[in-house]
């Protein structure tokens, strides 16, 4: 990792997608900022005030910042092209050219990883009763699954502690820069995770500028780094759902009874064939290959 692959990631209006259309047009991001004006446009069809903004250099100073916060912090940057970076990841066309980690890097290189997801409003007796039995039936049959979940709300406060105390490795996906989660709840359970041989992950850096929380980033790394996702509940599709669609991942859901208001969303997935039903834990081991 060098410092031109954390600059390229501050360049003002350089999309993630557009960011990918660059690495694979120059191969490097330091390469990136080699090339001039001319081959930026023309190679990779940049608009000209970008290409003029690369040109000048622009991320460097937030990039040489970034990197002292983070040596201060204990925060690992990865980039794409690093050993440590997921490589299911890379599959996807937006992924992020940078990551933030702390805690055990070799995670992101195993190959079962899973999402058991639910519902950004809340938690009923019925989704914690099945999230909670599929865990445990994952710690018996497929000890070495990776669990990945948002260090947010309650139904993913809920499965990541479970997962922990079931002995299962955790990733927490963070919405915000690591040395920023705030939340003490959120805090006690990335401590668990950490404790427990997991991991922390985030795609924002500690000196990027507030992003719009309805564009769900950390959704879309969750799905990204995930071989499938388990929707337990849902009053609607949620972003990791729509995201696991979108990259080709295995969707299971859940089905529930069509009068309770939190099984809409994953009816509806199960209905659209959007998602595969699953009944019992079994079937979301057998559907996803963990075993």
């Amino acid at each position: 990792m060098k410092i031109e692959d954390i600059a390229i990631s501050f360049v003002p209006n350089l999309t993630p997608r557009a960011t990918v259309h660059l690495l694979e047009q120059f191969g490097s991001a330091e390469r990136v900022y080699s090339a001039s004006e001319e081959e930026l446009v023309r190679v990779a069809e940049l608009k000209q005030s970008i290409a003029r903004d690369i040109v000048a250099r622009a991320g460097f100073a937030q990039a040489e910042r970034e990197l002292k916060v983070c040596e201060k912090s204990g925060i690992k940057v990865v980039a794409s092209t690093d050993s440590d970076y997921p490589n299911q990841l890379r599959y996807i066309g937006d992924y992020p050219h940078i990551i933030y980690i702390v805690g055990e890097s070799s995670l992101l290189r195993r190959s079962a990883m899973c999402a058991v997801v639910g519902s950004q409003s809340g938690i009923t007796p019925y989704g914690e009763k099945m999230a909670l039995a599929i865990l445990d039936h994952i710690a018996e049959v497929a000890p070495e699954t990776v669990i990945v979940g948002a260090l947010e709300g309650d139904f993913n406060m809920v499965v990541l502690s479970a997962a922990v105390g079931a002995g299962l490795r955790v990733i927490g996906v963070s919405a915000v820069p690591l040395s920023k989660i705030s939340t003490e709840r959120y805090l006690s359970v990335a401590d668990n995770i950490l404790t427990s041989g997991g991991l922390l992950i985030s795609e924002r850096g500690e000196n990027s500028a507030a992003v719009d929380q309805s564009l769900y980033p950390h959704h879309r790394l969750i799905a990204g780094i995930c071989r499938g996702v388990v929707a337990v509940e849902s009053g609607e599709i949620e972003p990791v759902a729509r995201y696991a669609d979108g990259y080709g991942r295995t969707l299971l859901a859940l089905p529930g009874r069509v009068t309770d208001s939190m099984s809409w969303g994953t009816n509806r997935m199960i209905a659209t064939s959007m998602a595969q039903m699953v009944c019992t834990p079994r079937d979301v081991v057998e559907l996803l290959e963990l075993e």
